[in-house]
């Protein structure tokens, strides 16, 4: 079943999508995607969230079907992202990142990870010290380290404990500054946000936000002034904003 964002954040709906029985989520550019235990559970959501009218769908492994549908990938002129479960070799010159599944954002088949990827290649260099905030995974942290940066990564998710440095708000890293902030989130934390955000960057910095849609990107113009690069995917965007003082 689909439920159509009408101006809600996908975080406000996949918030209330807790008092229902859920077997999984996907989140799409106008919409989420939500998969039940059961069409009872379904058309409860519906009647609550404004769902389409739910579909049954045919008992097979869905485990062994979304793993399936997980490449390597080639991402930008650096990375090579791959799922842990597939064999293949790294192409030589590429930096090999793992696509971790889980219930934290970040696996690596988002388009806003692979945007923000293909930006942090002209951005991480040896020595810079850089700030991942809402990491999940970690897997930009990760990037930024294997271009040679000092990166460090929180999130508030206490899901992501194992995988982020930090557990907290971007407040959790207000002792020190930064030569460079990722921002992977939607708009609406974006916005929420952009206070602690710029503590958290040194005169000069620059930032690498993601998570608004291209009609949404005015909103992010206003938020961080023009960008110095902006890419497109999949109807999602990323962008380097360095005049957000």
């Amino acid at each position: 079943m689909r439920i159509p964002l009408n101006g809600r954040l996908q975080e406000e709906i996949c918030e209330r999508l807790a008092d229902f029985e859920v077997a999984g989520i996907e989140e799409l550019a106008d919409s989420v995607r939500v998969f039940f235990t059961s069409q009872r559970e379904a058309g409860d959501a519906a009647r609550a969230l404004g769902g389409s009218e739910p579909e049954v769908i045919a008992d097979e492994n869905w485990s062994a079907v979304w793993q399936a549908e997980w490449t390597p990938l080639s991402i930008g002129e650096r990375f090579f992202l791959c799922p842990a479960w597939v064999d293949a070799a790294t192409p030589e010159g590429r930096i090999r990142l793992e696509m971790a599944p889980g219930n934290v954002f970040g696996g690596g088949d988002h388009p806003t990870t692979q945007l923000c990827l293909e930006l942090l290649e002209q951005l991480a260099r040896p020595g810079v010290l850089v700030a991942d905030i809402g990491a999940g995974t970690g897997i930009l942290t990760k990037a930024a380290r294997a271009l040679g940066a000092r990166a460090v990564g929180c999130d508030i998710d206490p899901a992501s404990a194992k995988t982020v440095d930090f557990i907290g708000s971007a407040d959790a890293l207000a002792s020190a500054q930064f030569d460079g902030v990722i921002a992977n989130i939607h708009l609406g934390v974006l916005q929420q946000l952009r206070a602690e955000l710029r503590r958290l960057a040194r005169p000069g910095a620059w930032l690498l936000a993601s998570g608004f849609l291209p009609e949404q990107a005015g909103a992010a113009v206003d938020l961080f002034g023009r960008p110095a690069a902006l890419l497109e995917r999949d109807g999602w965007c990323a962008g380097v904003f360095t005049n957000w003082e």
